[in-house]
């Protein structure tokens, strides 16, 4: 689940935020220096040498995560030399230089961080002249909103008695089906068969959600993945299955906490004004406008720029 609402937004940066990026990266030169911070899969390094695949501009990568983006084995050595993913690295403790990056970048990271730190660490390895790009969540956009569907979906999926609960009921009468003897003795089991009735309603509830869904991309997922767990029934009997669901229920309270946190630091006008009060301390000229494609709204597009 590498995002929430993973199908509703186009992975080829296409639309505003391509244009935004788009324009960001028409304005570094040869030589120039690069940092993205809270890069996570490294998707703006991966677009800027898309835009620029000839341009040997220098791109460095931050993320407090251990993350290591299988596209970059597909980058050619020269291409490759250009990108440093640094792990372990917070936005809010650098380990970097004084006036060291033409462009300081972030797309729905910077906001997560300690501001207060991170600002002025942005502000301290920006050279004389570099610019800021930050695309930030909007309390009122559309991934903000899709979040709080997103965070009732699991809270329905996870309930007492809901599809991740039966689910682990279904289990041991599922490795049982998988004999002759196991399905002979399930089909006298009033108890297993009241089970599987009340599964399939719940699974009847579950495909009901799923048209009149926002976001219906966790309900996908938790179907899925409850199907491939009952598939191991017939190799890995109740232990294997028993696990696999365990890992299920992880995944959906992972992902539900990275939703509350996307909704707690998602910046409102007010928010945003005094980020960009912030960035604004040592003469850097700043603005912040919400940032729209199709009617929707997407983010803060915060821009710095050298002051006159």
């Amino acid at each position: 689940m590498a995002h929430s609402c993973g199908t509703s937004y186009d992975s080829t940066y296409g639309g505003a935020i391509g244009d935004f990026w788009r324009s960001a990266f028409a304005a570094p030169a040869a030589g120039d220096r690069v940092l993205d911070l809270a890069t996570g899969n490294a998707a703006l390094p991966r677009l800027l040498l898309s835009f620029r695949p000839q341009s040997p501009i220098e791109i460095d990568a931050v993320d407090i995560a251990q993350v290591a983006p299988a596209w970059t084995l597909d980058l050619d050595p020269q291409q490759r030399q250009r990108l440093r993913i640094h792990c372990g690295v917070s936005a809010e403790s650098l380990p970097f230089a004084d006036d060291r990056f033409a462009l300081v970048v972030s797309q729905y990271g910077i906001e997560y961080a300690d501001l207060s730190l991170a600002i002025p660490e942005a502000l301290r390895v920006l050279a004389p002249g570099g610019r800021i790009r930050f695309l930030m969540h909007h309390a009122l956009a559309r991934p903000v909103g899709l979040a709080g569907d997103e965070i009732e979906h699991i809270d329905w999926l996870l309930q007492p008695g809901g599809l991740v609960d039966l689910a682990a009921t279904m289990i041991e009468p599922m490795v049982r089906a998988t004999t002759a003897e196991g399905r002979a003795g399930l089909a006298n089991d009033a108890g297993a068969n009241q089970l599987r009735a009340r599964f399939n309603e719940v699974q009847a509830a579950l495909k009901s959600r799923l048209q009149i869904a926002a976001c219906p991309d966790v309900l996908h997922e938790a179907r899925d993945w409850i199907a491939r767990m009952f598939l191991l029934a017939p190799t890995g009997g109740v232990a294997a299955c028993t696990q696999a669901l365990d890992q299920i229920r992880g995944a959906l309270v992972d992902s539900r906490q990275r939703l509350l946190d996307l909704r707690q630091h998602a910046l409102d006008e007010a928010a945003v004004r005094r980020f960009c009060e912030r960035l604004g301390q040592t003469g850097l000229q700043t603005t912040a406008a919400p940032l729209s494609d199709q009617g929707h709204l997407l983010g803060w597009a915060v821009c710095g720029d050298p002051g006159p």
